[in-house]
């Protein structure tokens, strides 16, 4: 039976990594290549942070909203604006998740919708997941029927339950309306 290996702790494994001058290396080209893409990006989302900025919001990336703890409505406009323009898809990501807040409900679903249908952007799953559930938060009355339909379709089995989740919330947003005296909006019948 072989004897167990001596535990390494993780100043000894730092120090034999710094040592081993291949590692060294790959170590440097890997970090060089993350700086670069960081860089790209930057450069790539610029237009949608000075726009920002210029609004007031003391942010770096658009990826500062998605984490954010305050709520910024005029921020929504912007970002519906810029949805629509050929960013890197993880800007066009952060964008999503942006409007994926209650500020947003109503004014971008339809365009997330679109692109949902139409894949106007980098096609995956995780693209896809996004734009569903932006839509869980944003679907107003307006988009119920198109909803359903999409549940339906299994082309979008993937995202099926984001979306019965949206047309869940949105029928029930149309019920709140209904019961609060307000009249229905219409073409949601």
């Amino acid at each position: 039976m072989k004897g167990r290996r001596k535990s390494v702790t993780a100043k000894e494994l730092m120090d034999r990594l710094h040592s081993d001058p291949e590692w060294v290396r790959q170590n440097a080209e890997r970090e060089a290549k993350f700086r670069a893409e960081l860089a790209r990006l930057d450069a790539d989302e610029a237009p949608l942070v000075a726009e920002l900025v210029q609004a007031g919001y003391d942010i770096t990336s658009v990826y500062d909203l998605v984490n954010a703890r305050w709520s910024y409505p005029e921020a929504i406009g912007i970002l519906v604006k810029h949805l629509g323009r050929a960013y890197d898809p993880k800007i066009h990501e952060g964008i999503i998740r942006a409007l994926t807040v209650k500020e947003a409900r109503g004014m971008p679903a339809r365009v997330l919708l679109d692109e949902l249908v139409n894949g106007g952007y980098a096609k995956g799953a995780n693209m896809r997941w996004v734009l569903a559930n932006a839509l869980t938060v944003t679907a107003d009355a307006t988009l119920t029927k198109d909803l359903r339909v999409l549940m339906e379709d299994d082309e979008f089995d993937d995202v099926r339950r984001e979306l019965t989740k949206a047309c869940k919330w949105s029928a029930g947003r149309r019920q709140k309306r209904r019961r609060k005296g307000a009249a229905p909006k219409a073409g949601t019948e």
